[in-house]
């Protein structure tokens, strides 16, 4: 397996009154890794994973591994395969549209919560977040920023439940791959959609921010069911 781009490392030898938080934050280390190996294409849905290759793959001993794995496993990330080995979940096409489904909902709920709760601070935030957005920039990057929007309304929402349940939906998220953004023309559209959402928030439009997170993720649905198919009939 290759080495994961762009990803933080740690170091060789951390000293030995730090092994221990060291390998905790090593365990996040290596769930983090794996869904953006996920996310990116680094690795594919059905591809077996075994500790000792991932282990090797970032650097790390096999114990964080396991930690990661069997996080990884709770959420449904990963199943189980032949023998002692996981595989990357693989999901339908009834799965994909019921997780675009829920996520709208989710989506649209904390976009109105955050029109109610943000502090300035938050919508100072959106907005630098929202102006980042360039659609000439890789998918893969696109993604990343699209990550940071949804995480930033999130923290805007001001509740921790609801947080932890779009984690959980994140988390399946992961298993689509590549994302939306190479099909010609979503760039831009995204990032009017994001324009949209922000001034919602801003004006304290509790129902424009509900509306306007939710076209933004159906649409998306409606692209990756459309990307799924094409790949399914190739």
């Amino acid at each position: 397996m290759e080495k994961l781009a762009a990803l933080p490392t740690f170091p060789a030898s951390p000293p030995a009154e730090e092994a221990a938080p060291r390998e905790v934050s090593r365990g996040d280390f290596v769930h983090e890794a794996i869904k953006a190996g996920i996310r990116e294409g680094v690795l594919t849905t059905g591809q077996r994973l075994r500790e000792r290759d991932v282990a090797e793959w970032l650097g790390v001993s096999r114990t964080p591994v396991r930690e990661a794995f069997r996080m990884l496993q709770a959420q449904g990330v990963l199943s189980q395969g032949r023998g002692d080995s996981l595989v990357v979940t693989t999901l339908s096409e009834d799965d994909m549209r019921q997780l675009y489904r829920i996520w709208a909902d989710m989506e649209a709920i904390s976009a109105r919560y955050a029109a109610r709760e943000a502090s300035n601070a938050d919508i100072e935030r959106l907005q630098e977040v929202a102006a980042r957005w360039d659609a000439a920039r890789e998918p893969n990057e696109l993604g990343r920023l699209n990550q940071d929007f949804h995480q930033a309304i999130q923290a805007a929402a001001h509740n921790r439940y609801l947080s932890r349940a779009l984690d959980a939906v994140d988390d399946s998220l992961a298993l689509l791959g590549l994302n939306t953004y190479t099909v010609p023309g979503r760039p831009a559209e995204a990032g009017r959609e994001h324009v949209e959402i922000v001034r919602a928030i801003a004006a304290r439009d509790e129902e424009a921010a509900y509306q306007a997170a939710r076209v933004h993720i159906e649409r998306a649905g409606v692209l990756r069911l459309s990307l799924f198919r094409q790949k399914s009939q190739n």
